[in-house]
């Protein structure tokens, strides 16, 4: 994988990385062929360098040449994903309450999520690229219902159970529409008092608009009023704990609460290794342990394409994953310590190199 300029790319050269947008959406796949089409796209983006796959045989890796391995990247599901977002969103901007025909068109947008995820049985088997690609309720909900809808299928629900998980997982924040209060990048505890009371009404307000539709599975509807429950009886609205909350639900609120730190959903917002290190720390008294625990082996800490930083101060960015350890990627190197640049290709195993670390990200 080499960085080079745009101006210098040519037809036919591959994508090594995905092309993201300031807020982190995929533009453009990895492992796509470039025409000069996508390349007066890119240009128009206003993108400078890329990553495109290098014509050599390998590369360096781990300070000794070795054939590059086969790469890992994000995977089409991502596409289904942003399509079903401006369907949600085109819906959700006129909802008004209680008025829910419409929102029929978003549970079958679940449903193409969840074909999509079966259409791709890698995806079930280890799901590293989950990215943040915005701050708002729409893009929260298609987050929520994919990674709901995996994380269904890794824990061998019922086909039944699975559709169940969709529908509630799409459809979990759409008491938000019914409030009026910031909850974009701010924790509940750093709400005044009337805004947290506001705040989580929204649970209430969600399942009072849909309590009515015999279209929607009664689990559905305990996933909009319960998602914000926890195991130990410290949620909301009502105290529950574990043994009164389906595993449908115990799974939508592990998922819900790691895109909300992610995206900044009612939360102030964290990178992905600090919100795996949150759930991860209350595993077994907000959450599910046995549901945290299949979580936790499934989710990257470090995103391919993600800048990180090194405990020896240099700078690389992720190019895959391995299954083995979520934490512990293969990086390619981009700057020295003093900031210099990286003149030839360098990558680590962090597998194999035990005394290297990953301190912080971009």
């Amino acid at each position: 994988m080499k960085q080079v300029s745009v101006d210098n790319l040519k037809e036919n050269d591959i994508l090594a990385l995905p092309i993201l947008s300031q807020g982190d959406a995929v533009l453009i796949h990895a492992d796509v062929a470039l025409t000069d089409g996508i390349i007066r796209r890119v240009r128009n983006l206003g993108t400078k360098t890329v990553y495109i796959k290098d014509e050599k045989e390998g590369v360096s890796t781990d300070n000794k040449d070795m054939p590059a391995e086969t790469e890992e990247y994000p995977y089409k599901v991502e596409q289904t994903a942003y399509n079903s977002r401006q369907v949600v969103k085109r819906i959700l901007e006129k909802h008004i309450y209680k008025h829910n025909e419409e929102l029929k068109v978003i549970v079958e947008e679940a449903q193409r999520i969840l074909d999509s995820v079966l259409s791709e049985p890698e995806v079930i088997n280890n799901i590293t690229e989950i990215r943040n690609v915005s701050t708002d309720m729409y893009t929260h909900c298609i987050n929520v219902c994919a990674l709901s809808t995996i994380m269904a299928l890794r824990l061998k629900m019922s086909d039944k159970q699975v559709h169940n998980v969709a529908m509630g997982a799409i459809l979990h924040d759409i008491g938000l529409r019914y409030i009026n209060v910031p909850y974009i990048n701010i924790n509940e505890d750093k709400m005044s008092a009337k805004d947290a009371v506001e705040y989580k009404k929204h649970t209430i307000f969600g399942y009072s608009s849909l309590q009515d539709e015999a279209w929607l599975p009664d689990v559905a509807k305990e996933i909009v009023l319960f998602h914000h429950e926890r195991v130990d009886g410290s949620g909301y609205p009502f105290q529950h704990k574990g043994d009164r909350l389906k595993s449908e639900v115990k799974l939508v609120s592990i998922c819900d609460d790691f895109d909300s730190l992610i995206s900044g959903i009612g939360n102030e917002k964290m990178k992905i290794y600090e919100a795996i290190e949150y759930i991860k720390v209350h595993a077994g008294i907000k959450y599910d342990p046995t549901i945290t625990a299949k979580f936790l082996e499934s989710v990257a800490a470090y995103p391919v394409g993600c800048v990180v930083y090194t405990n020896s101060g240099e700078k690389g960015i992720v190019v895959r994953q391995n299954k083995e350890s979520a934490d512990r990627p293969v990086i390619i190197m981009t700057e020295h310590a003093d900031g210099t640049p990286y003149k030839e290709n360098v990558e680590y195993n962090l597998l194999k190199q035990l005394t290297m670390f990953i301190v912080d990200t971009e």
